[in-house]
């Protein structure tokens, strides 16, 4: 089992480590790339959509003709359809600065 210790040197895109093995002698070096931002939003907005999916699937087999969503559900869905829309707005128009509204 090998452990990682962090090499702080100031760059805010790249996390740096120095690698040990078990018996605590270093054998190297590793990075990983630090998300930017936008790339975060990005991928938040896509899972919420894919949850999204799911909930709206759930809504519409409720429901049939013999059974309708009483107003309370039809407001709280319509709530999360305008949510679902700006997270998609967002990601067409790649307005990635934030998630809010979504």
């Amino acid at each position: 089992m090998t452990t990682r210790e962090p090499i702080l040197d100031g760059d805010t895109r790249v996390r740096r480590f120095r690698v040990f093995n078990d018996a605590g002698e270093r054998i190297g070096t590793d990075e990983e790339t630090i998300p930017m931002p936008e790339q975060v939003n990005a991928a938040t907005l896509r899972s919420r959509l894919l949850q999204a999916l799911a909930v709206n699937a759930a809504y519409q087999a409720a429901f049939t003709a013999t059974n309708t969503p009483t107003a309370a559900q039809t407001t709280a869905q319509t709530r999360r359809n305008a949510q679902q829309n700006s997270a998609l707005i967002r990601l067409m128009l790649e307005q990635l600065d934030t998630t809010d509204g979504t």
